[in-house]
């Protein structure tokens, strides 16, 4: 399912009243180690430990691995690691953090920051601050968080003299720029890094909150063939037709396409690829209807163990990721490895390209439900399988949907049954 997509970390995270916030007693010179579950020591301390151990060096940083070979603990067995080496930063995800606090293993974090002379909260974003409260409060901060973008080739269109996409339009209107894109410059306007049932099913409806389980009914409905799947496979269907849209992989990178939508990690690619041309980006498309962010926003919130005999060095690594200075040391790499700054000091990558439209959309909070049968496999098979037919002229939409609606919710029941529901 495309929630399992989204899944990137995991964690942790327990609630105290002020009376019993710890009093600041950890002497300057006490040696601490902290420990924190993540992939590597090396992966951690690139994104976040050097810089801490460089400010508090009397302050260590052991990280519990959760990668062993190619394969990531997550779930059951992440638990279990948690619980055997309790660490001193929980991080949770959104799936994870109201569990986390419904079991009391996070600190209350909103003491801490009302002390704060290095982080306000008025200074992070607060679509991302909003979306980490439970039940009206803070437990967890994130230094950082994932947004999808409008990205564009600004050498491209400035040579077509074609105006630039704008913050929240409509996906309608970016197939009507690309295909205005592909009639004055003969090339595609947008470009697309899977294959276009996936564009359909799973990036725009995405923007739409869409999914084909009809989660309202408790997920055992199919909802393909409506009239708000067919909008959208039609919008894609007559861009295919006018040769607005590449699947050509890397084709935006490599000049060849005047847009794309991606998440923030297309930032680093640039960085890395030496791009040469101007590029600029805005909010991903949306449903004017209802704005999102089609992203998983935060996804690396850290927060205090309950359970921790370093509450207040456990704070001050928080504190620190938070805080200006880091902020502008990991803008100024530039390499965005963990995704936006949360703490909107600076906007700008490389001093020139205005990041401001990335942090409009304020991502929405999904309930996860693990028993729910993940089909998402056969889906993308048959739906790219079929979708491939109506391109071809093969098969018409209508008869497409009709077909795809009565095999997936056939496989959807099949599975629902092997669960014995």
């Amino acid at each position: 399912m495309e929630l399992k997509r989204k899944l990137m970390t995991w964690t942790l995270i327990c609630s105290v009243l002020l009376l019993m916030l710890p009093v600041h007693a950890e002497a300057a010179s006490e040696k601490v180690t902290l420990k924190v579950l993540d992939l590597s020591q090396d992966f951690f301390d690139k994104r976040f430990g050097n810089a801490f151990t460089a400010k508090y060096p009397n302050i260590q940083i052991k990280v519990i691995p959760t990668q062993k070979g190619k394969s990531l603990l997550w779930g059951d067995d992440l638990r279990k690691l948690e619980d055997k080496e309790k660490p001193d930063l929980l991080v949770s995800d959104q799936f994870s953090l109201e569990k986390n606090v419904a079991e009391g293993r996070l600190v209350d974090l909103e003491p801490y920051i009302a002390q704060s002379k290095s982080i306000k909260l008025a200074n992070l974003n607060q679509n991302i601050v909003n979306s980490m409260k439970v039940n009206g409060k803070l437990y967890t901060l994130s230094p950082t968080f994932m947004a999808k973008g409008l990205f564009y080739n600004k050498t491209l269109f400035d040579k077509y003299k074609i105006k630039y996409p704008k913050n929240e339009m409509s996906w309608a209107e970016v197939m009507k720029l690309a295909a205005e894109f592909k009639e004055k410059a003969g090339s595609p306007g947008f470009q697309y890094n899977n294959d276009l049932f996936s564009l359909a099913a799973y990036a725009i409806a995405g923007s739409y909150n869409l999914t084909y389980q009809d989660k309202s009914k408790g997920g055992k409905n199919i909802t393909f063939n409506t009239k708000e799947w067919k909008s959208i496979f039609d919008m894609v269907l007559k861009a295919a037709k006018k040769e607005a849209i590449t699947t050509e992989q890397d084709a935006f990178l490599a000049g060849d396409a005047a847009m794309t939508v991606q998440d923030t990690f297309l930032i680093r690619r640039i960085k890395l690829d030496n791009i040469k041309f101007e590029w600029g980006v805005m909010s991903e498309p949306v449903n004017p209807a209802r704005p999102i962010s089609s992203a998983v926003g935060a996804f690396e919130m850290f927060g205090i163990s309950t359970e921790s005999k370093h509450a207040d060095a456990a704070w001050k690594f928080i504190e620190f990721i938070h805080s200006e200075d880091f902020t502008k040391g990991y803008v100024k790499d530039g390499e965005f490895l963990s995704g936006l700054p949360t703490n909107e000091c600076c906007k700008k990558w490389g001093n020139k390209v205005d990041l401001s439209g990335l942090y409009k959309l304020a991502p929405v909070k999904e309930k996860y439900d693990s028993n729910s049968p993940d089909i998402s496999e056969f889906v993308s098979k048959e739906g790219s399988a079929a979708f491939t037919s109506v391109l071809k002229g093969t098969q018409s939409l209508d008869s497409m949907l009709a077909s795809l609606q009565k095999k997936a919710q056939s496989e959807l029941d099949k599975a629902w049954a092997k669960k014995g529901k």
